[in-house]
């Protein structure tokens, strides 16, 4: 087990998978369940976010003072945007915990032994949000605008998400 695997975190509201339990396969998205279960998939992938870059802040000892300090602003930003999600799962009626959510991404991240590793890793993690964020909105612009317009504005952000994550791996 490695750095992020071993750490305790609070996975509330989300209700991650027991070991060996699989996520069940979201339902359609052209229901009201299946919209609840990708805005759930997408917050849960925020608030893993979160807790690697605060995580990472403070564990990788190669870490400069600058890659710590672009980690954390990550994390606030993430924590908006699980926060814009929580909030529209709210008015929808989505409840976080309802079906329990993979913890493959946390795990992912004890690939990482050193600094750059994690920087490159989630560059790249970023970059994959940012293009599920595009074709979420693209998806749901006709039948859901707000959440449509949540995607879209999270998706903006990944962009500069990714240049603050690259320029740490050149610190």
């Amino acid at each position: 087990m490695g750095r992020f695997s071993k750490a305790q975190v609070v996975w509330a509201p989300f209700r991650p998978c027991a070991a060996g339990e699989k996520a069940p396969y979201p339902r359609s998205l052209q229901t009201p369940e299946g919209l609840g279960d990708r805005l759930r998939f997408v917050a849960f992938a925020e608030k893993q976010a979160m807790e690697a870059f605060r995580l990472a802040a403070h564990h990788f000892p190669d870490a400069s003072p600058l890659q710590c300090e672009s980690w954390l602003r990550l994390a606030d930003e993430e924590q908006k945007h699980l926060s814009w999600l929580l909030g529209r799962m709210e008015e929808l009626g989505v409840d976080p915990g309802e079906r329990p959510q993979s913890l493959a991404l946390w795990n992912s991240f004890d690939r990482c032994e050193t600094a750059d590793q994690f920087a490159v890793f989630m560059s790249n993690a970023e970059e994959r949000g940012r293009i599920a964020g595009e074709q979420f909105h693209e998806t749901l612009k006709s039948t859901d605008p707000v959440t449509a317009e949540i995607f879209r504005k999270i998706a903006e952000e990944e962009v500069e998400h990714i240049r603050i994550a690259e320029s740490a791996l050149r610190s």
